[in-house]
């Protein structure tokens, strides 16, 4: 007999209803005043934590050689890319005289930083979803890139059939 540690309703009904506080008492075995508690000091963190993210771009952008690329990718991160009139960021690239692939790496970075690696800070105004950009990159193929693997493999075969007949 298999038993199935998973839950048997779906969707999960104490889940949908069940309240923050009364989720972080249960999680980490607390009474609802200190779930309250913790739940108050996470949102009182927010401003520290909004002054560091502060602090980061600042430095970035006094550090960075390539400062024009990086306003505009703080711009694109930020949805502030209508203040241009720019319709893409390929345009934008094209008007820096940079590739549109390392403005949207610059794009990324922003966005990673903005959201400090905690909050879901995900501006899609011209650049992907970062959902999308996940399965994009999982189905993108290049030819040029199929051969060289294909190649790869291949001598990968070869080196193996010599080892086995040594």
């Amino acid at each position: 007999m298999i038993i199935d540690n998973l839950s048997s309703y779906e969707p999960d009904m104490a889940e949908l209803i069940d309240t923050e506080e009364e989720i972080l008492a249960d999680r980490y075995n607390v009474s609802l005043k200190v779930a309250r508690m913790i739940i108050n000091d996470r949102k009182s963190a927010g401003i520290p934590h909004a002054a560091l993210i502060l602090g980061n771009v600042i430095g970035q952008l006094l550090t960075n050689k390539n400062t024009p690329v990086m306003v505009n990718a703080l711009a694109i991160a930020a949805g502030l890319d209508q203040l241009n009139g720019a319709k893409s960021e390929k345009q934008i690239a094209d008007e820096l005289g940079v590739t549109r692939s390392l403005l949207s790496h610059y794009v990324v970075g922003w966005r990673d930083l903005l959201s400090g690696k905690e909050y879901q800070f995900d501006i899609t105004k011209i650049r992907k979803n970062n959902r999308t950009r996940e399965t994009y990159a999982e189905q993108a193929t290049s030819p040029l890139i199929t051969i060289k693997k294909t190649i790869a493999q291949r001598m990968r075969d070869t080196m193996n059939q010599r080892n086995n007949n040594k």
